[in-house]
């Protein structure tokens, strides 16, 4: 081998090598540039977990206040048909009261129209008696002066 094939064979073999450390050098950054890719879906990917995991815990905590509103509501209303039936009840007897006390009142104008006409007859014989009586005295005056 002669010097001239020797620097030959040299330069083509740091060519050689030359163009393997460039070819590794783009794999590289063609890896390095899915890795920091792939980084950042990841990093995007936790944050939207964290996300969602608030927002359920969020939903959860809707669903427990939802469920003792519910709740609530529901013994409010209980209560309420509760204060209905008592109060349905309470004017059941009122309206039942107010029947007997007009029924009362009609009882009450029939024995004052019966007093009334009382007086009246009691009060025409009285009239008449008293008429009766004058006319008594008048006559025992004139016999008496006579």
């Amino acid at each position: 081998m002669t010097p001239r094939t020797l620097t030959l064979l040299n330069t083509i073999g740091c060519l050689a090598l030359t163009g393997l450390v460039v070819a590794q050098w783009c794999k590289e950054r063609t890896i390095s540039g899915n890795l920091t890719e792939t980084t950042r879906q990841l990093v995007s990917a936790k944050d939207q977990a964290a996300e969602e995991s608030q927002r359920r815990a969020a939903l959860e905590r809707d669903i427990v206040v939802l469920k003792e509103t519910i709740e609530a509501t529901q013994k409010a209303a209980e209560a309420s048909a509760h204060d209905f039936a008592e109060k349905d009840a309470l004017a059941n007897g009122l309206q039942a009261q107010l029947t007997s006390a007009r029924e009362q009142v009609v009882v009450w104008e029939a024995a004052l129209k019966t007093r009334d006409d009382r007086i009246h007859l009691l009060e025409s014989q009285l009239v008449a008696t008293r008429k009766r009586l004058d006319e008594a005295i008048t006559k025992l005056k004139t016999a008496g002066e006579k």
